[in-house]
């Protein structure tokens, strides 16, 4: 499976493929806040099964940067002087999908499902109308396990949303 990670094709198709079936119904908020998410994929090498991935992004304030080299450094707008160079770097953080490992934390929680993903996925939106959720988003991914990339579609939606507004 790792090979399909250096893939930009497969990944591609992945992403593609990524269904954002329910944006949270409120838009993003100005200041530090989280963004729940319910992801539902199938489970590849069980066909009837599925993977859910119920988890929480943080999003900070908006950010905006500018293109030239007037605007303010990392460091001048955060207060940041010794661990920050003057450029803005960015890392990215993701778990890889483990087949036989059930993963769980406040943010992250991984559970296989014993119906396919379809009607796991009906279950999902049923459970979350009748509890009245308006804030979590519901994504059908079409492997569970590439969900970072299916996440990035969902956040990339979500942001084309806001600023486009």
């Amino acid at each position: 499976m790792s090979e399909r990670w250096q893939d930009p094709e497969f990944l591609r198709h992945v992403f593609d493929q990524t269904q954002v079936v329910r944006k949270p119904l409120h838009g993003i908020i100005t200041g530090y806040h989280v963004l729940p998410y319910i992801l539902v994929g199938a489970e590849p090498d069980h066909p009837g099964r599925s993977v859910e991935v119920r988890g929480r992004i943080k999003v900070s304030p908006r950010l905006v940067l500018a293109a030239g080299g007037d605007g303010p450094t990392y460091g001048e707008v955060f207060g940041e002087t010794e661990l920050m160079d003057r450029r803005l770097v960015a890392r990215v953080f993701s778990f890889r999908y483990a087949p036989r490992v059930a993963l769980e934390s406040e943010d992250l929680r991984i559970r296989r499902q014993e119906r396919d993903a379809h009607g796991h996925l009906e279950r999902v939106l049923e459970e979350l109308q009748q509890r009245e959720v308006i804030n979590t988003g519901v994504i059908a991914s079409p492997d569970a396990r590439f969900y970072p990339v299916s996440l990035d579609r969902f956040i990339r939606e979500i942001l084309d949303q806001e600023f486009r507004d």
